[in-house]
This record gives structure tokens, C-alpha cells and sequence, in this order.
């Protein structure tokens, strides 16, 4: 490359070099002054140092933190039931099937299924000819025995045998006998074969009366037979009438109260046989099923653990999906002395009155088992916060929020029962938990 030509190759390179981007003047051809270059970092690097530079308005991190707008609502005491709960059955206070006593037909059947019936009332009438023709002939028998003995009656209490016409008879001639051997021994010119004839006639006499008393006391006998037989055949003729079964003690409310509005009463369950139709003692046809009604019973059974907590006569509160609204106040009646090894539980019987035949047996319930009552302190369900398994309300006194942790109890549709550091009247944050934590300022909203 010549000289001339180099030249102007290093005259383009100056040109492309220039600041503003543009070509340059050529510098004079010959000349050796040559322009500085600028590069475009040294440019940046002031900007950058002047973005460092620290700023002399304050920021947000320097504010002071603003009170958050909370709601809050206070803590109060209440008195509350301890109660165990549980589930169960419930059974009629008797549960019982009814067949005749003696065999036959059918006559009436006067109650029906749902039909309530007193104790002593007359459920069917079986035929009671037959009944009715043994009492007649057992009657006649008996009467028959009593004359014998000149009586019409039984009596009461030991027979008088001397007053049995034989023995009376017998009497008088012993009486008589004895008269003869006293006038034969008086007699001075009577034989010896006289006075041993008159002798043995008081003899036979006193024997005569003593057979006779003997007949009287095994014709008594034989009329108390009778009498017993007497008795079987009019209460079979009794029995073709079924009756309701009378409880202990219903004849006392009965005299009382009048059978009407004494209080133990059963309810027809089942009725099994009709009008017409024959039935036998031996086997036995079932024809009725009743059950008391007026009390029921629940049977339960309760956790192991409140085996200290459960006893006879605590008061129990039974609900029924029929009557939601409704409580059944019943009473603990029977607990079991034992615990079932495989559930861990032990059975408890619940008496549950039903003077208006609400609850039905067979039925199913919940109830609860007051076990007694403590004041506890409570808060409104929105004030609990539960985060990773901890429980805690947040207590402000107007300015700023403080958390407390509790234990949760009994939980309720307008409370909740805790345990901790609260007390009556303190008020708790019941909303606003987003921006909440331990010392910040709060604003409660009314």
C-alpha cells in the first residue's frame, strides 16, 4: 500500500470515531493531530453514581405503622351444664305378650292395635260354656258334702265336730248306754251277765261317737275338696275373660285416683288373633302384645371414663328427631356394674315419663346426662383465631391488640367456652385478623 493511500484509510477510521455519531472534518492530509476518542461507558457511570446518592425524603419504611380497624365485642361469664352425651333406644317400661289361660273359642276381642288399656280391662271373651257347667256341677258336689255335716258353708276355722248331726246321735246314745249300765249296777239282784251286756253297750256307744266324729272330720275334708275344685272351675270361667295385668300397686292409685287417672296404663302393640278363631292354653296362642307406655325407658351406653360422674337420679335430657324442640326430662335409674371389655362402656337405664304418648317405644333418642354445673368464661365464636393448630384471641384495650392463647371447651351456636388469661369483660378483637399481630395499634370500629 502506498503512502497516500494508508493516509486515507486512517482518516475514515477518525471519521466513524467521532462523538456525535456523524462523520468528522478529515483532519489536513499531512497533519499528525488526531481527535480523542469518548466511549460511551464514561457516560453512564455519573447516572449511576448519582442514583446511590441517598435521598433526603423520608420513605414508607419510616412511617410510623397505622392503627388497623378492628371490630371487637367482650368477654362474659356463663353458668354451665356438664353433660355426658349419649345415644339410645327406647323401650316400653313392660313389654309383654298375652295368651289365654284355657282353651277355646273366641267370643269378642274389644281392643285393637293403638288401643290404650287400664290395668284389669277385658281385652277378649272366649266361650265360657264349658267353664260355666263345671262351676255348676263342683257346686252341687260341695253342697252335697256340707250336709253331711249339717252345714251350708264352710267354716271359717276348726269344724265343731259335736255339732255334726252323727256325732250328736252317736252322743245320745252313748248317753243312753251309760244310763242302762248305771240302773243295772244299781240294781242288787242283777246278774253278772247283765252288767256285762249293759258294759259293753256303753262301749259300742262311745265307739259309735268316735267313728262319727271321725266320718264329720273326712266329710269336711272332702268338702274342702270341693271347695278347691270349686275354686279351679270358676276361675277358669273367670280366665275366659283376658285381662289386662294389674302392676304393684295399681289397686291403691285406683281407690285413689279412680282407674281413669291412674297413672300406669298399657297401649295395644300387636294383636294377634280375631274373632272366632280357637285358642289353646297348652301351647300357648299368643293373641295380644302390650306395652307401658306411660313410662319408657332408654337404655344407653356411656364411656368408661365418667364411671365417677354417672349416678342413680341424675336428670337426663332426651330430644327425638320428631320433636326437635322438644326436651323429655327423664332420670337415671339403673347403672350396670359391669364395663363391656371389647366397647370399653358400661349400659345405664334413663327413665323418661310420657303422660301424652309423644315418644314412641322403639324409637331412637339423644339425650344428656347432666353430670353437674361450673361458670366458665366465653367468647363470641368470630373472635377465635386458630392458626397451625394453636388457639389464641386477640385482647385490645381500645389502642392496641394483645394475643392470648386458650384452650377451646364447649362450643355453642353464639359462644365458645375457653381456658386462659381472660377475664369477665375484656374486650376481644372479633374481626380485622389479616393485618393483626401481637402489640400492633388497633382502631375498634363501633
Amino acid at each position: 500500500m502506498t503512502p497516500a493511500n494508508h493516509l486515507r484509510s486512517h482518516d475514515r477510521g477518525f471519521a466513524m470515531s467521532s462523538p456525535s455519531g456523524t462523520p468528522g472534518p478529515s483532519p489536513r492530509r499531512g497533519r499528525h493531530t488526531v481527535a480523542p476518542v469518548v466511549r460511551p461507558g464514561i457516560l453512564i457511570l455519573p447516572l449511576l453514581l448519582a442514583g446511590c446518592a441517598p435521598s433526603s425524603a423520608p420513605t414508607e419504611a419510616s412511617k410510623e405503622p397505622q392503627a388497623v380497624p378492628v371490630t371487637a365485642d367482650v368477654v362474659r361469664s356463663r353458668e354451665l351444664r356438664r353433660t355426658i352425651p349419649v345415644t339410645g333406644t327406647l323401650v316400653g317400661f313392660d313389654d309383654i305378650t298375652l295368651s289365654p289361660k284355657v282353651d277355646g273359642r273366641i267370643l269378642t276381642a274389644r281392643y285393637d292395635v293403638g288401643d290404650p288399656a287400664v290395668p284389669g280391662a277385658v281385652l277378649l271373651d272366649i266361650d265360657p260354656t264349658d267353664a260355666r257347667n263345671a262351676v255348676a256341677m263342683d257346686q252341687r258336689a260341695l253342697d252335697a258334702e256340707l250336709a253331711r255335716l249339717g252345714l251350708t258353708e264352710l267354716p271359717a276355722g276348726e269344724l265343731d265336730v259335736e255339732a255334726v248331726p252323727e256325732v250328736q246321735r252317736a252322743e245320745a246314745a252313748r248317753l243312753n248306754a251309760r244310763r242302762v249300765f248305771d240302773r243295772v249296777t244299781a240294781l242288787a239282784t242283777a246278774s253278772r251277765q247283765e252288767v256285762d251286756a249293759a258294759e259293753t253297750e256303753v262301749k259300742v256307744a262311745e265307739a259309735n261317737k268316735r267313728n262319727a266324729a271321725t266320718v264329720a272330720r273326712a266329710t269336711l275334708a272332702a268338702a274342702k275338696m270341693r271347695k278347691a275344685s270349686l275354686d279351679m272351675a270358676e276361675q277358669r270361667l273367670a280366665d275366659c275373660q283376658l285381662r289386662v295385668p294389674e302392676p304393684a300397686g295399681w289397686g291403691a292409685w285406683a281407690a285413689a285416683v279412680g282407674p281413669g287417672a291412674a297413672p300406669g296404663r298399657f297401649t295395644v302393640a300387636t294383636k294377634m288373633a280375631s274373632e272366632g278363631e280357637m285358642v289353646r292354653s297348652m301351647p300357648g296362642t299368643n293373641v295380644y302384645r302390650l306395652v307401658a307406655s306411660h313410662i319408657l325407658k332408654l337404655k344407653v351406653t356411656v364411656p368408661e371414663r365418667y364411671t365417677p360422674d354417672v349416678r342413680v337420679g341424675q336428670p337426663v335430657d332426651v330430644r327425638v328427631d320428631a320433636y326437635a324442640d322438644t326436651v323429655f326430662v327423664g332420670r337415671v335409674a339403673r347403672i350396670s356394674p359391669t364395663i363391656d371389655t371389647q366397647s370399653r362402656t358400661f349400659q345405664a337405664e334413663v327413665h323418661v315419663p310420657n303422660p301424652t304418648d309423644k315418644l314412641k317405644a322403639g324409637g331412637f333418642a339423644r339425650a344428656e346426662i347432666v353430670i353437674g354445673s361450673a361458670t366458665v368464661t366465653t367468647i363470641p365464636p368470630p373472635a377465635l383465631v386458630v392458626f397451625a393448630g394453636v388457639s389464641k384471641v386477640f385482647v385490645t384495650d381500645g389502642t392496641a391488640a394483645k394475643a392470648v392463647p386458650v384452650e377451646v371447651g364447649v362450643r355453642e351456636k353464639d359462644w365458645i367456652e375457653v381456658r386462659g388469661e381472660l377475664r369477665d369483660g375484656v374486650k376481644v378483637v372479633t374481626s380485622g385478623f389479616s393485618r393483626l399481630f401481637d402489640g400492633s395499634p388497633v382502631k375498634v370500629r363501633e
